[in-house]
């Protein structure tokens, strides 16, 4: 993984674990069941952004490695069945930079 994309993934992953300690808590004090469920979504939120992060970093490594090496229809299928379960990546809002329609921008947007 890049260096970069590996610090923001595990920081990112670190902070769902916090968040998801709290949720635990939440379920043993037997906290109000939309309080928890607003919470859990939030960490799926969370999980779906490095989510993206790795798909992102994938396709600037080992895809693009792959396609060069000439192994591109090979490396297609299994990124295929990678992402067919995850909406984040694949459904009509999904982005590639990193950021989820909504969300702060990874990147400055190009004026055309």
């Amino acid at each position: 993984m890049l260096p970069d994309n590996k610090t923001q993934a595990l920081n990112r992953l670190k902070t769902v674990r916090g968040h998801l300690d709290g949720v635990i808590r939440m379920v043993e004090a037997e906290a109000y069941c939309v309080e928890i469920m607003k919470q859990i979504s939030a960490l799926q939120s969370s999980l779906e952004r490095v989510n993206r992060l790795v798909f992102k970093n994938h396709l600037e490594t080992c895809f693009s490695e792959a396609v060069v090496d000439g192994r591109g229809p090979e490396a297609i299928a299994e990124l295929v069945d990678a992402v067919k379960f995850s909406p984040a990546l694949t459904g009509p809002e999904a982005r590639l930079n990193g950021s989820a329609v909504g969300e702060a921008s990874a990147a400055p947007a190009h004026a055309e």
